[in-house]
């Protein structure tokens, strides 16, 4: 369970405007008053944020939430683009609407789709664009988004142009550089490319990053076996630990043997205790992992000095370990600014391979400050024997600490993909790692690996973040983990 980027949630990033391979555009300079350099304004422009693309027949619905403008940035709307191949449609929409449905499209058909907020504080009289030699030969054309909407740009940022009446036009200033042909910015030589509004009052520019997603729709998944070979409900009395056969729980703060990892390896705030690991006793049956504010200022010392917080941790390490196969977990996460819940899984062989080279696979990790959001990561080490991760997030739209959820993992020798409900939060293939054998597949020997499951709940540290002063009690509540295997693959090793 460690620091993981934010990356794109469900679906993969990719660039939002694919030029020819032969010349690209690129923007060189912005001509906008108190402006200076494009990358300045694009960093500081509002985002929006949590887009999610949900697919269903032939249609597609994007949401985001609004994004907020400030006094020097205002939000004057949103241009959100769908494109497939050489098709493409853009919608043009005020600063208000933070969904729209995209309808008429294609099953079976990758789309993507991204969303760009567009900006009516900074008015230019003129966009510089350059065009960067990676050939002898010159082709490019960089499409309008509709007769009002003008966007030039690379694959890393975009430049719009919005027209604020429907008669603003623009010209090219450099016409043996480039011209405009229709609906196109055509590429004629290599040079600085000046499009300028014919009436600039009427134009606004705008250097913006899009948030780009791409999903495919309709598409059925092949039929599976699932065969369930090892799981706990969590039906015990209440107060009782969970099942010893199957679950050991950690303690301390992470200091001295047998760990020798203070604070868990990430500044967390708490101590671990056996006692904060209990089933409730319901007719649902639910495992309760409880941290509270320590208030006894004699009891527990961490690493820096009186614990904050009590909490609890249990593992399957030298119990059970699991290779391949589908695993699941419904649970409710624990709201609260701080709280850091986790379903996670290490290299059962971590004793003698010590991470990141045994590897870890977080199914599940969360953060109260961000109450819709779920991450999933992949922890491995480089072949030079250094930490990497990749991962991704996943909005749920809805608050994570409401009710519960199912947080999974499809586990393949050569692929790792991440579920919220059913829906991909991040998928990594073992060619994405850039390395021959990573820890998820067989080893050299041809050795499949097993790995072990864990369930936590952190206070702060570097991933937690600030824990709310008035916060005194923070659950996660786990109603079942299963495992299973997958068309025959998948197989659980117990001592």
């Amino acid at each position: 369970m460690r620091n993981a980027s934010a990356l794109v949630i469900e679906v993969i990033l990719r660039t939002v405007i694919r030029l020819l391979a032969i010349t690209s555009i690129a923007i060189g300079m912005l001509a906008v008053s108190g402006v200076t350099n494009a990358a300045t304004l694009n960093s500081a422009v509002p985002k929006p944020k949590y887009v999610s693309a949900t697919a269903s027949n032939a249609a597609v619905t994007v949401k985001w939430a609004k994004a907020t403008g400030t006094s020097k940035y205002r939000i004057s709307g949103y241009q959100v683009t769908a494109t497939k191949g050489s098709w493409k449609s853009v919608k043009t929409l005020s600063s208000t609407v933070t969904s729209v449905r995209f309808t008429g499209l294609t099953n079976n058909s990758l789309y993507r789709f991204t969303v760009a907020t567009l900006s009516s504080k900074y008015i230019s009289s003129g966009v510089v664009v350059s065009a960067t030699p990676k050939g002898s030969l010159l082709g490019n054309s960089v499409l309008f988004g509709q007769p009002a909407d003008m966007f030039l740009g690379t694959a890393d940022q975009q430049l719009y142009a919005v027209a604020a009446g429907p008669d603003a036009e623009f010209i090219s200033l450099t016409p043996n550089i480039c011209s405009i042909i229709g609906t196109k910015v055509h590429a004629k030589a290599l040079g600085d490319c000046i499009i300028r509004a014919i009436a600039p009052a009427n134009a606004y520019y705008l250097a913006s990053v899009p948030i780009d997603r791409l999903l495919s729709i309709g598409v059925e998944p092949a039929p599976v076996v699932k065969t369930l070979l090892w799981s706990d409900e969590f039906n015990g009395a209440q107060g009782t630990a969970p099942d010893a056969s199957k679950w050991t729980a950690d303690t301390t703060d992470g200091c001295g043997a047998p760990y020798n990892n203070c604070g868990w390896g990430n500044g967390e705030r708490q101590y671990y205790l056996t006692s904060k690991n209990t089933h409730d006793g319901s007719s649902q049956g639910v495992l309760t992992i409880q941290a509270n504010r320590q208030t006894n200022s004699t009891s527990y010392n961490c690493y820096f000095g009186k614990c904050e917080w009590l909490s609890g941790k249990i593992t399957t390490y030298n119990k059970v370990g699991f290779t391949y196969g589908y695993i699941e977990a419904r649970a409710k996460l624990p709201a609260g600014d701080g709280s850091w819940p986790a379903f996670w899984m290490l290299g059962s062989n971590i004793a003698t391979t010590p991470w990141p080279a045994c590897g870890e696979l977080d199914i599940m990790e969360f953060k109260g400050s961000a109450p819709q959001i779920t991450y999933g990561t992949v922890h491995y080490a480089n072949s030079g024997g250094a930490h990497e991760y990749k991962g991704g997030t996943k909005d749920a739209m809805v608050d994570l600490t409401a009710d519960y959820h199912r947080y999974g993992m499809m586990w393949k020798a050569d692929e790792i993909t991440f579920y919220l409900d059913d829906n991909v939060v991040y998928s990594m293939r073992k060619s994405d790692s850039g390395l021959a054998r990573w820890p998820f597949g067989p080893n050299a020997q041809g050795q499949d690996p097993s790995f072990y499951v864990i369930f936590n709940l952190a206070m702060g540290g570097q991933f937690g973040g600030s824990i709310d002063p008035t916060l005194n009690q923070a659950t996660l509540s786990v109603d079942w983990v299963r495992y299973y295997s997958i068309d025959g693959v998948g197989k659980i090793s117990s001592k």
